[in-house]
């Protein structure tokens, strides 16, 4: 509710950083399949403790290690039938780490939702033996978000929103709990100006083998040419209460914002990624994300890269009120 009123009125809500590289930062062992979802099995203290030192960094909002824990990742960590166990303990750490440190209920926890698949051990592509139908898909989506829901979320975030297919099914899934939903949609930008839904082909491809003519040698299953306009009209109607751009390079916020505004109405949500070849250090992922306050985003925050103190650096040079929407 309270989260209601500051979006109503048009206050600044500070969303934490990222989850997955934070909690492999202070030392959990990535699955090479699953990523970061089962750290709430194996080392829930840890999780907990990023929290808290989000909350402490100056967070409203903390986001529940909940990206990579739909049914058919879990599966492929061997940890299938635990998917609701698995997603009731990352809200349960969520919010304890909450009570440990304020008794301020305008701290919120967030559930976080992607379309993200398993991948080949070791790699970014899809693992084709754990991609589920389209019918498999849409009954993981509405176990996860029903899952959240139940274990006490105040909102679910969409993360990593970046084709209709997939990520059509996940909004429908959280839209149906009845909780207030906030999609993110993440963007590439194209030599050409052009903006699209994000290629992890293009952004990642330092990670991939190429091969002797120059192409990915394994299929990402990521790559897309939708372009950004046609994903967020989609979006639109689909009952999200904000929506915003993110997981994306800095240099694709802005154009991807400017994409954005005269598309969606409601409140505008940022939070750029700050890792390998789009490293930020604290004080210049600040400065960016004071720009984006400044230009009409009214919920910021970081995603993969970003760290408290990325965090703790960007409240302090936040400014007192948003700015102006284009």
């Amino acid at each position: 509710m309270i989260l209601d009123q500051k979006l109503e009125s048009g206050g600044l809500i500070v969303l934490d950083g990222a989850m997955g590289s934070e909690v492999a930062r202070y030392g959990v062992p990535m699955d090479l399949a699953a990523w970061c979802g089962v750290a709430n099995k194996t080392h829930p203290d840890t999780v907990r403790q990023v929290h808290e030192d989000y909350i402490r960094a100056g967070a409203d909002v903390i986001t529940a290690n909940t990206f990579a824990t739909s049914r058919h990742v879990l599966e492929s960590a061997g940890l299938g039938d635990e998917t609701r166990a698995i997603n009731r303990r990352a809200v349960e750490l969520a919010r304890e780490a909450r009570d440990r440190v304020t008794t301020n209920s305008e701290v919120a926890v967030a559930g976080s939702m992607s379309i993200m698949r398993a991948w080949v051990p070791g790699s970014l592509a899809p693992d084709p033996r754990y991609a589920p139908t389209a019918d498999q898909e849409a009954t993981n989506f509405t176990e996860m978000a029903d899952t959240l829901a139940e274990a006490g979320v105040d909102i679910i975030i969409m993360e990593m929103m970046r084709d209709l297919e997939h990520s059509k099914r996940a909004i429908t899934a959280a839209v149906a709990t009845g909780l207030p939903v906030w999609i993110g949609i993440s963007c590439t930008r194209r030599s050409d100006g052009r903006m699209v839904g994000w290629d992890i082909a293009a952004e990642e491809s330092s990670r991939f083998t190429i091969d002797q003519d120059g192409e990915i040698e394994a299929d990402s299953g990521w790559g897309t040419e939708i372009p950004l306009e046609l994903l967020i009209d989609e979006f639109a109607g689909m009952g999200g209460t904000a929506t915003g751009i993110m997981h994306s390079a800095p240099s694709s916020m802005s154009p991807g914002l400017d994409v954005l505004f005269p598309r969606w109405s409601g409140p505008v949500m940022a939070y750029p990624e700050a890792s390998r070849g789009n490293s930020m250090d604290p004080d210049a992922f600040a400065i960016h994300c004071k720009g984006l306050v400044e230009g009409g985003v009214q919920i910021v925050g970081g995603c993969c890269g970003t760290t408290v103190e990325h965090i703790r650096q960007m409240v302090q040079s936040l400014p007192n009120q948003v700015g102006p929407r284009p």
